[in-house]
């Protein structure tokens, strides 16, 4: 390759393997091949296939089948080398693939060390493996296009036309199959490039500290638990999901069901009142057919006796007709007759009015007298009662007499209240004395005791604290703060006992939360910041921001500094890598030195930029110094003692360039002193000091305790015997009393006594008083009544004798009447008959009619009617009238008219709703059976599978903590069990300083050393239990210290290298000197530049060897 030419090729190779020769005329257009082994017959697949891959499988020990000159490749057959498991990589091959024209790389079975620095193809590798295997390109964490791989001069080879079209082509085999094959061959292998517990590329190393605990379990075990295991996972997660669907829906149903069966009850009323509305009508109803049944019935009753009448006028016309001769010979005797009687009648009728009026009399009369008596006889009876409640009074009086005149006769009680008065106040003057002296021991206590043992308690315990503080570089780093900055110390401390306040974790100032990786550059990196930098406090919010603003400034009145950050740690790109900076003559840029919290180091980031300055031990060259000022170098750095920082004026053009130098001044912050030991002396004299008040204090308080005690104890005996003699004397003067009021008793009682016994002589006097009267009152009613029962007789005799003459003479004067008219009316009766006939005859018929359209209504109503209904309307009627059927009718109709009608769709919706109550209640019973079912397949299914996750987690635990254990470090893996099983996860949780406890591996406790540590021991945890044939760690080893690299190579060695371990690579920039080797372990070296032979040779570093010897030696 000539010397203008910028293409550069590259080449891999591995210290076991002898030299190929190649054609360099001849250009394969091949990308990427992996060869995958299985137990009887070899699975090979390709990615846009070569045209003549024969003679490169010979070489390597393999023998292809013939294939046609172009196309894809035939199904190939080759012996497996030993040692492989089935689908560990054999081969991989790439042309114009990322950083490489061509090259070809030949792993072990086990562990495969790929080395070589920065930039020389190492992770184009682990990009081959994943694109060959036919995973997305996204899963790398690069580029997220095919043609993003491809070098950029190419434009004519295959291979970059077939990417630039998005598309991929497989070959299994030799036979093109489509991508999803591919990926059931590596499922058959349990292959999962996208898995970080398998396949963990460079750019994705960061990101696991930071896996979900919950991913991170499904990714381990889908990298070491049999499928089984895997599937009852997914199994439990969908049974588990649609239980809580199955709950969710159970739970809106019932409340679907409440609110139903609410609104039916609130229905209710209205469904009573459109049932008792409808028995209403239909009782209407019945009664409409009930009135016809009746109106045709009477129709029917008036025809006949119309018919009857019809034919008895008839005949009495033919009986009138054969008697109409001379009637009138009696005509005079008649009216003398009825003369006679007339005359009688008001005789009578006054007679009969008069008789009357005297029994109504002698009734009111009785009457009286009665209600008389029965007042009387209530007078009498309420005197009755009072007489025997007088008589007990009496009875109670003498006895009360009786009882004051024996007390009276007993000797007189004895009783002295001088005496007493003079006992009880010496016992009150006492009680008094002893409750002034613990008053004055209690405020002694509270006023001055106790509170001065708290405030010289605190004192102590803050003493102490600043005793220990000073042991601790954080501790020194705030007592120097407490001195300098005392305000920035008070907030620090206030911060720490209200840390859970916040909505984020708010971070105290740099200086404290903060520290140097490496001494050697504290100087170097503080020379970046100034004073506020270190002492102020982040929040991660503005509503923290606001608060802790208030806090500080309006209510504890303090002078400090509050920044926020609010963009993440990686969005801080540096603007040039590590490997131009080191030609540049730096170390590294300031925040690589600098380990914390991640949002305090944004912030320095983001206010002072940090992860653009840099900085180095030595001082830099002019050249170098030239190089880093240029607008695409490192705006201000550090460099071995001074500080430079470039300024530009762009308005002046690109030569109007300073540069501001000074001397590099002993940073204030992040420095490990010696203990100040005149401090430490003095504060453990004060805290001895503080000790001895404390001991006299306690003295003091066990003291006046003593006697509180002591007082106490006299206080209640004294006040049991003031109690003792109140009631004493009580007693005493009460009996005393009672004794001197006797006489005065008992002549009170005497008169009451006296009083009583004239009131019970009353009361005898009225009572029999009122017996004499009512004896009286009885005699007048017995005469008055019969009186009244022999007036009776007279006044019906008196009424009959009088309507007797008024029948008679009624009879008279109608026989007169009718004697006179009789020969004139004798024709007129006769054409009256006839016209009678004739009227009844016309009715009959009227009647007829009406009766049968009656009877044509009853049929029609009587049609869809059954017997029990028929039943029913004859009982209704029974014997009543027409007129009284219809009473019944419009009473039913009137009252459905105080019915009131609601809306006649509730009915339906009453029912309609009732239906879907009755759905959703088998609907709800339907789902409780389901959900008992998948609790019971829940149960079976954790049974199995949990106890082998379990085990699968103890193992990893077991390796992951003896790995630890090798460094002199702790880690501890455990699971996180949920009743949601799609919240399982795995906790990681490591410690590396003695002083700590475990805590959880994340991507801001630790740093960047610690989380590679932890991550290659998790990894390597699970290689003894891998169900992968192969798996791939790129630069893991970032940022660990050399201890901690040098013990983790070993262990990795010891267990990829195992007998019976699956295929390992890991990929790494650096090396340390002396590191462990196995047999079974293979190093792939890559070497790359403009001065790799263009003809894909491999190069043989046993002649480089050679020939440095030779160079040193002539030196």
């Amino acid at each position: 390759m000539g010397p203008t030419s910028h293409r550069r090729s590259r080449s891999a190779f591995d210290d076991a393997q002898n030299e190929r020769n190649g054609d360099a005329s001849r250009k394969r257009v091949k990308v990427r091949k992996s060869e995958l082994e299985e137990e009887d017959v070899e699975e090979e697949f390709h990615s846009f296939a070569p045209e003549k891959v024969e003679e490169e499988l010979r070489e390597n020990g393999l023998q292809a089948a013939s294939q046609p000159p172009s196309g894809p490749p035939g199904r190939q057959a080759a012996t497996f080398q030993a040692g492989f498991q089935p689908g560990a990589i054999l081969r991989v091959t790439v042309e114009n693939f990322v950083t490489y024209e061509h090259a070809e790389f030949l792993p072990g079975p086990n562990l495969n060390m790929v080395i070589g620095p920065n930039g020389t193809g190492k992770s184009s590798l682990v990009c081959a493996i994943c694109l060959g295997l036919g995973y997305p390109a996204n899963v790398l964490g690069r580029a997220t296009k095919l043609n993003e791989f491809m070098q950029g001069t190419l434009s004519s080879s295959s291979v970059f036309s077939a990417l630039k079209s998005r598309n991929r082509q497989f070959w299994l085999n030799g036979e093109q199959v489509p991508q999803r094959e591919i990926h059931r061959l590596m499922g058959k292998f349990r292959i999962q490039i996208d898995n970080l517990c398998q396949f963990l590329p460079q750019d994705k190393v960061s990101e696991f500290s930071g896996v979900n605990p919950v991913d991170l379990l499904s990714r381990t075990l889908q990298a070491t638990a049999p499928p089984k295991i895997i599937e009852q996972q997914v199994q439990l997660r969908e049974l588990y999901k649609r239980q809580k669907d199955f709950k969710q829906n159970s739970e809106q149903d019932a409340d679907t069901l409440r609110i139903m069966l609410t609104k039916q009850q609130g229905m209710q009323a209205d469904m009573e009142r459109l049932r008792e509305r409808e028995e209403i009508e239909k009782t209407i109803h019945d009664w409409e057919r009930a009135l016809k049944h009746c109106l045709y019935q009477e129709a029917r009753r008036d025809y006949k006796e119309s018919k009857n009448k019809k034919t008895e006028a008839e005949r009495k016309l033919r009986r009138f007709q054969a008697r109409a001769g001379p009637a009138m010979e009696a005509v005079n005797a008649k009216q003398e007759y009825a003369r006679q009687i007339k005359e009688c009648i008001p005789h009578l009728k006054r007679q009969v009015a008069q008789d009357a009026q005297l029994a109504e009399q002698m009734a009111k009369n009785i009457e009286a007298m009665d209600d008389k008596l029965r007042e009387t006889e209530g007078k009498r009876n309420a005197q009755s009662d009072g007489l025997g409640n007088k008589k007990r009074e009496l009875a109670v009086i003498r006895k009360t007499i009786t009882d004051l005149e024996n007390r009276l006769k007993n000797q007189e009680p004895d009783f002295d209240a001088a005496s007493w008065n003079t006992r009880i106040r010496e016992k009150e003057h006492r009680s008094r004395e002893i409750e002034s002296e613990r008053r004055q021991i209690q405020e002694e206590l509270v006023n001055t005791v106790v509170p001065k043992g708290k405030q010289t308690s605190r004192e102590k315990s803050n003493l102490q604290g600043q005793i220990r503080s000073l042991d601790t570089r954080e501790g020194q780093e705030l007592s120097r703060i407490e001195h300098q900055f005392p305000d920035v110390a008070a907030g620090y401390k206030w911060l720490l006992e209200h840390q859970s306040d916040f909505k984020k974790e708010v971070f105290g100032p740099a200086a404290l939360s903060c520290a140097i990786k490496d001494e050697t550059y504290s100087d170097l990196v503080q020379s970046g910041l100034q004073q506020d930098d270190f002492l102020c406090f982040v929040a991660q919010c503005k509503e923290d921001h606001t608060k802790l603003s208030d806090i500080f400034f309006k209510e504890m009145n303090l002078s400090v500094n509050i920044r926020t950050c609010t963009t993440p740690l990686q969005s801080f790109r540096p603007p040039l890598s590590n490997e131009n900076l080191t030609r540049l003559g730096l170390d590294g840029f300031a925040i690589d030195f600098i380990d914390g919290p991640g949002p305090v180091l944004a912030m320095l980031c983001a206010d002072k930029q940090l992860h653009k300055f840099a900085v180095g031990k030595r001082g830099v060259s002019d050249q170098q110094y030239e190089r880093l000022i240029q607008p695409d170098g490192v705006g201000s750095f550090a460099a071995g003692e001074h500080y430079y920082k470039t300024t530009r004026r762009a308005e002046y053009g690109p030569q109007a360039v300073s540069t501001m130098t000074n001397a590099i001044r002993p940073g204030r912050f992040w420095t490990d002193q010696p203990v100040d030991a005149e401090e430490k002396n003095r504060l453990k004299q004060k805290l001895n000091e503080v000790m001895e008040e404390l001991t006299a204090l306690s003295d003091r308080k066990r003291e006046l305790d003593t006697r509180t005690q002591a007082l106490d104890s006299k206080h209640d005996e004294i006040s049991q015997e003031l109690r003792e003699l109140r009631a004493a004397k009580s007693e005493q003067q009460r009996e005393y009393n009672q004794w001197r009021s006797l006489p005065d008793k008992i002549a009170s009682e005497k008169a009451k006594l006296e009083h009583k016994i004239e009131e019970l002589r009353e009361v005898q006097s009225t009572m029999r008083q009122l017996a004499s009267d009512m004896d009286s009152q009885a005699l007048e009613i017995a005469k008055e009544a019969l009186r009244h029962k022999e007036q009776l007789p007279r006044i019906e005799q008196a009424n009959l004798a009088h309507i007797d003459a008024q029948i008679k003479l009624a009879e008279a004067e109608s026989d007169v009447a009718a004697l006179k008219t009789k020969n004139q009316q004798v024709h007129d009766l006769l054409e009256e008959g006839k016209r009678v006939i004739a009227r009844l005859g016309q009715e009959v018929e009227t009647l007829k009619e009406r009766g049968l359209a009656l009877g044509a209504e009853v049929r029609e109503s009587m049609q869809e009617t059954t017997e029990e209904d028929l039943a029913h309307i004859n009982e209704m009627l029974g014997e009543k009238p027409s007129e009284e059927v219809r009473n019944e009718l419009q009473a039913q109709k009137s009252r459905l008219e105080y019915v009131h009608a609601a809306d006649p769709g509730i009915i339906r919706q009453f029912e309609m709703r009732a239906k879907e109550i009755e759905k959703l209640q088998q609907t709800m019973a339907r789902r409780q059976g389901q959900a008992d079912e998948l609790s019971g397949e829940i149960d079976q299914i954790r049974a199995e599978w949990e106890p082998q996750v379990d085990e699968l987690v103890g193992r990893i635990n077991d390796a992951f903590s003896y790995n630890f254990e090798q460094i002199s470090c702790a880690g501890e893996i455990s699971i996180h069990k949920d009743e949601d099983f799609s919240q399982w996860a795995i906790n990681i949780k490591v410690k590396f300083r003695e002083n700590e406890e475990l805590q959880q591996l994340d991507q801001h406790r630790q740093s960047g050393g610690e989380r590679s540590v932890s991550t290659i021991f998790y990894l390597m945890s699970l290689q003894s239990m891998a169900q992968a044939p192969f798996r791939v760690v790129d630069e893991i080893n970032q940022g660990m210290d050399p201890r901690n690299e040098r013990m983790v190579h070993e262990r990795m060695v010891d267990i990829a290298c195992d007998e019976h371990s699956s295929q390992y690579f890991l990929i790494t920039p650096k090396l340390l000197t002396g590191l462990r080797y196995h047999p079974r372990m293979k190093v792939l070296c890559i070497a790359s530049g403009p001065y790799v032979p263009a003809d894909n040779r491999k190069m043989d570093f046993r002649e480089f060897a050679r020939i440095q010897r030779r160079l040193i030696a002539a030196a």
